[in-house]
């Protein structure tokens, strides 16, 4: 490896910690997904299960959880135990695997196209602004690992299983093709649409051998080091089966395979990105200055063209793998997903990174003194819409409300030992009284989600909350549900029947710009 790569990539390394560390327990501000997230862990460090304390009661939740692939949950667990439980510590994780995921781009990058591709892949992962993302940068690995979600340890162990999976075919060793269905495992249990990568070494072992494949050890050998760490997370649910059965629940519409209209309804009007009704309605409204996004628009196909029909003997077969895992996983993502969140979309923004980094070398080793001034033309605009917005976003950063001040706050007005009442958003900063979610009580009266649904009424009481904490999202809720022609006015009956019944005391109210209200209310009858 020559050095001004290596220069480059050490300065891609610095200068992505240097957009992610600062402000990191601040800003964004604390999500709902991220507490949520934390609290197994948590629980799994603090007194060696792995449960969550905010569903005590709902399907064995408190005893184990299997809601969530356990990956991230284990390793973010060790993290809690080794530094202590707060906000930096639950967002050091995504930060670490966005590091690690550089370094695997950047090994990708070097099997398609040599040291070049792989440096150029690192700078477009950190630098491309893809995204409107209103406060935050737009650029999505910069966004994600700031924000404590699982997603983004799925393209670390992805992009490992197609390094380890170039290595086999090229030196046809079995240990090879082992360790690409190892890491495929291991993505699966980081999120289910880890998955997606089986079909595609399958197919790309279809091409390649024909329908010989099936006789090839290849296969097989990428199915054995899968079943390995799946085996222990399948033989865990079995412990409790009729527990994951009830978990589910709350995910069920995301996995109707057996009707063709959530196919349809997948492909068209998708929930989030890459179905077609987003992508028209985001293509003709995208401004023409948005220069990542247009890259990524019209290169990435362009890129996958190129890659299938036009690619160079030395790296033919890493590049076309590469393209036929694109289009595979593209294809899976729009078919298979009902919720197409923006955190999804950092599983598949690697492989096209790598693309576009495969396709300007490409085009820089053909083209003449024009087109390469082109090129370093559009890579200087890249980077400076880049490095604008992330300029805009520390300074908004600075505008934030601390969340510990803020939680301090609420905790000021919450009596020792309570039962705590309140949106997950809240529970990494109260964590020290016995907090539970008002999805609980929620799902208690929504047949979907329970076996046996009660009214609000029955569930608050059942809970028997010595705190509820109304912040702007229940009171939005509840304010909606007032309408006797809203869906949820059920849940305004029973809130208003519970408060009649238990006369809630209004004891705190905190203002504050980033977090919006909280009312803070003590039911002086509860039983401790």
């Amino acid at each position: 490896m020559t050095r001004w790569p290596l220069a480059i990539v050490l300065l891609g390394l610095i200068a992505y910690l240097l957009a992610t560390v600062p402000r990191l327990t601040v800003f964004p501000p604390i999500g709902e997904d991220e507490p949520w997230i934390a609290a197994a862990p948590y629980k799994l460090a603090t007194e060696g299960v792995l449960g969550s304390d905010l569903f005590t009661g709902y399907y064995g939740m408190e005893r184990h959880l299997f809601e969530q692939m356990p990956l991230f949950p284990l390793m973010q667990a060790g993290l809690f135990r080794l530094f202590g439980v707060g906000v930096a510590q639950m967002r050091a994780l995504p930060v670490a695997c966005g590091l690690l995921l550089l370094s695997a781009v950047f090994a990708v990058g070097r099997q398609l196209g040599g040291d070049r591709v792989g440096t150029l892949a690192v700078v477009l992962m950190i630098a491309l602004r893809m995204t409107d993302g209103g406060d935050s940068t737009g650029i999505l690995l910069l966004d994600r690992a700031r924000i404590n979600r699982y997603d983004i340890a799925v393209p670390v162990f992805a992009l490992l299983a197609l390094f380890s999976f170039n290595h086999a075919e090229r030196d046809r060793r079995g240990s090879w093709y082992v360790l690409a269905g190892l890491f495929t495992g291991l993505a699966t249990l980081s999120h289910l649409y880890g998955l997606f990568w089986l079909p595609v070494f399958a197919v790309l072992l279809t091409v390649k051998r024909g329908s010989r494949f099936l006789d090839e050890r290849g296969l097989w050998l990428i199915l054995a080091g899968f079943a390995a760490p799946s085996f222990v997370w399948v033989a865990y649910i079995a412990t409790g089966w009729s527990d994951f059965i009830g978990q589910m629940r709350t995910d069920a519409a995301r996995f109707n395979l057996f009707d063709p209209r959530f196919y349809i309804e997948n492909i068209v009007y998708g929930n989030g990105p890459i179905s077609l009704n987003w992508a028209v309605r985001s293509i003709r409204t995208l401004p023409v200055t948005r220069v990542g996004a247009w890259t990524v628009l019209i290169g990435t196909p362009a890129a996958v063209a190129v890659a299938l029909y036009r690619a160079g003997d030395a790296s033919a077969s890493a590049v076309r793998s590469l393209a036929v895992a694109f289009l595979v996983q593209l294809s899976l993502f729009v078919v298979f997903l009902k919720v197409k969140s923006l955190t999804y979309m950092i599983a598949l923004w690697p492989i096209a990174a790598l693309l576009l980094a495969w396709l300007g070398t490409w085009l820089w080793d053909r083209g003449r003194f024009l087109a390469r001034v082109a090129l370093a033309t559009l890579l200087g605009l890249i980077l400076l819409e880049g490095g604008v917005h992330v300029a805009r976003s520390q300074a908004h950063a600075r505008q934030v409300t601390p969340y510990d001040w803020y939680e301090s706050e609420v905790a000021g007005c919450i009596p020792a030992d309570s039962v705590v009442l309140g949106f997950q958003r809240y529970w990494i900063g109260l964590r020290q009284y016995r907090y539970r979610s008002w999805l609980l009580p929620i799902y208690a009266t929504n047949p979907l989600y329970s076996g046996d649904p009660i009214s609000l009424d029955e569930a608050l009481d059942r809970l028997n909350p010595g705190v509820i904490l109304v912040d702007r999202h229940i009171d939005d809720l509840m304010t909606e549900a007032a309408r006797p022609d809203s869906p949820n006015h059920q849940l305004h009956v029973g809130f208003e029947a519970f408060k009649k019944r238990r006369h809630p005391q209004l004891t705190c109210v905190i203002k504050d710009h980033t977090y919006g209200p909280m009312q803070i209310y003590l039911l002086s009858d509860a039983h401790r």
